[in-house]
């Protein structure tokens, strides 16, 4: 009995870790950066900001350095094949992608679970961005 109850709640805790995983990003724009909220998030400055663009497929993940990669969702730090290092918010299912390149050639690569989410949030960085 004891070990059936500890089998649910151990289903159950997963279960939940994954819906929560799988989130999108709720990146959170403001006067001078943006945030990506949560324990793999991430804070970056306008004026920090080297390139920024949307493309239709990320390099391939080599490896997971300090993350979360689950099914398509990848959340945390990763190598990248030609990159290396990049921080990586997104589900590989909902392409394109928002390539973020700062200044000290950290690379970013962010999406939303929908193309329209995606396409508008990568509008708002760009005019954020242009005003820094």
């Amino acid at each position: 009995m004891e070990i059936s109850i500890l089998i649910i709640l151990v289903l159950l805790i997963l279960i939940l870790f994954n819906r929560y995983q799988s989130k999108s990003a709720g990146i959170r724009l403001d006067e001078d950066g943006f945030n990506i909220p949560g324990i793999l998030g991430l804070r970056v400055n306008y004026r920090d900001i080297y390139l920024i663009d949307m493309v239709s497929e990320i390099p391939k993940i080599g490896m997971r350095t300090n993350g979360y990669y689950f099914r398509s969702v990848c959340k945390g730090y990763f190598i990248l094949k030609n990159i290396g290092n990049a921080y990586l918010n997104l589900n590989l299912k909902y392409p394109p992608y928002i390539r973020i390149v700062l200044e000290n050639n950290a690379c970013i690569f962010i999406n939303l679970n929908t193309e329209k989410d995606t396409t508008e949030l990568f509008d708002n960085l760009v005019h954020m961005t242009l005003k820094k």
